[in-house]
């Protein structure tokens, strides 16, 4: 459905959006009341949502005339929901955009962008992590279609008990490829009964989430550098992914294999599985939940396992976009102006556990103190992002097809069944990027 709905954006034209530049920079204090919509997508939990809920409060104090009005999405519906919404007219005024899909949507003239005076406003582009920068606009465009809000990058979660037990050392356990799949041999042995990990296997970022990282550690890619071409038929990408086929066949709880990714974490709070991969919004949820079993028992926080080509993590996040329908775009500009300021962003990181696209809102949080949050301060500079091509989204769907069909598969698979399925997968993607730029997705 999603991916059937952003290609029917195509059809509407494909001519990249020019904007309108406001009269007068976002919406003074004597205009009328008015109302925005304001789209969302929580990772799980209620933390998220009392967070934004507390970030409309404090804004509507600081402009009395504007209302937001917070909608909560899910992840699984939210490509959809955007996507109709661009072509109905009827959508919010701003939206969260997942960073993989501002290129689908940017290309597609479904955003408006941002003046050079409103990027001045909110701090210019110096202001933002590099990385969250990156995810922004377009590739290859100069147009600022998506301001940067959360950065989403993953580490390993795991039992403390569960690794005692098993007399297991978490500064080395996780350290390689090599440890970290002993390590789950030696829980699947010696941990008590509880399955070595917990990765949900049914929804399409989640599956790709968990796999780049390895595959960028053995010193392969998504796609090439000029975004037209797979690389995951080459010896590097089948290395990874049929060690992370074996890893998953082998040590994931077949329970959690059938769990979507945002509902794996309360699983694992609950006592499934030793080890699991996500954000760091996990933590601010455990701190806040600490009561159920898993989390008694103990939990810590590692770096993802280095491969040979390093270690790496998937860097995403979330990014604020002005549709281009928006009833109010001036209202809708002081809120994400609002949303990216450091005192907004300090109080929604330090309230959702996600970590600012904003630098200097880090500083003075327990983001940069907390030793949960260790490993995920080493992971930022270890993360690495999609490109932001046109047709990521149908990408994306490709790949989770079939990796799907290898993470349920019984038992490890031979290298040359993955290899196989990779070669089929490269050429379906070849076609996906070949019809997109005949189709003029981007121009």
């Amino acid at each position: 459905m999603a991916v059937a709905a952003v290609a029917a954006l195509s059809v509407t034209g494909c001519a990249a959006a020019t904007g309108n530049a406001p009269a007068v920079l976002g919406y003074a204090a004597d205009r009328p009341p008015v109302t925005i919509d304001f789209w969302y997508m929580p990772a799980g939990g209620a933390v998220q949502d009392e967070a934004v809920v507390a970030e409309t409060k404090a804004f509507h104090a600081d402009h009395p005339n504007i209302t937001v009005n917070p909608v909560r999405v899910v992840w699984e519906d939210a490509l959809t929901r955007i996507s109709t919404a661009s072509t109905s007219g009827e959508g919010p005024d701003v939206t969260q955009l997942g960073t993989t899909w501002v290129g689908g949507f940017s290309a597609l003239g479904a955003l408006r962008p941002y003046t050079k005076a409103e990027i001045a406003a909110v701090g210019g582009q110096s202001a933002f992590a590099a990385a969250s920068w990156s995810s922004s606009h377009l590739a290859g465009s100069s147009q600022t279609t998506a301001m940067p809000w959360l950065v989403d990058i993953r580490s390993l979660f795991y039992r403390t008990d569960v690794l005692a037990k098993a007399g297991l050392d978490p500064d080395t356990a996780f350290a390689t490829w090599e440890s970290f799949e002993a390590t789950l041999a030696k829980i699947k042995a010696d941990g008590g009964g509880v399955a070595p990990l917990a990765i949900g296997n049914q929804n399409t970022f989640g599956i790709i989430h968990n796999v780049a990282p390895f595959i960028w550690g053995a010193g392969g890619d998504l796609l090439d550098e000029t975004g037209t071409h797979s690389r995951l038929a080459e010896p590097a990408a089948v290395d990874a992914v049929s060690y992370y086929q074996r890893l998953v066949s082998l040590y994931d709880d077949p329970a959690a294999m059938k769990l979507i990714s945002s509902d794996v974490p309360d699983a694992f709070a609950r006592g499934m599985g030793a080890v699991t991969i996500d954000n760091s919004q996990s933590i601010a949820d455990f701190l806040a939940n600490p009561d159920r079993a898993g989390l008694q028992a103990g939990w810590g926080t590692a770096p993802m396992p280095a491969g040979k080509a390093g270690r790496f993590g998937f860097l995403g996040g979330s990014n604020l976009a002005i549709l281009k329908g928006a009833r109010h775009p001036d209202a809708a500009f002081e809120w994400v102006r609002f949303l990216t300021s450091q005192k907004s962003q300090q109080r929604y990181a330090v309230n959702s556990g996600y970590f600012p696209a904003r630098t200097e809102a880090v500083a003075g949080t327990r983001l940069a103190t907390d030793p949960k949050y260790a490993a995920f301060r080493e992971m930022l500079g270890h993360g690495k992002m999609y490109p932001s091509v046109p047709a990521w989204v149908t990408v994306e769907t490709v790949i989770a097809k079939d990796f799907s069909e290898l993470w349920h598969a019984s038992g490890a698979l031979p290298r040359a069944e993955v290899e196989a399925t990779l070669t089929r997968t490269t050429a379906d993607i070849d076609a996906t990027l070949q019809d997109s730029t005949a189709t003029g997705i981007g121009n």
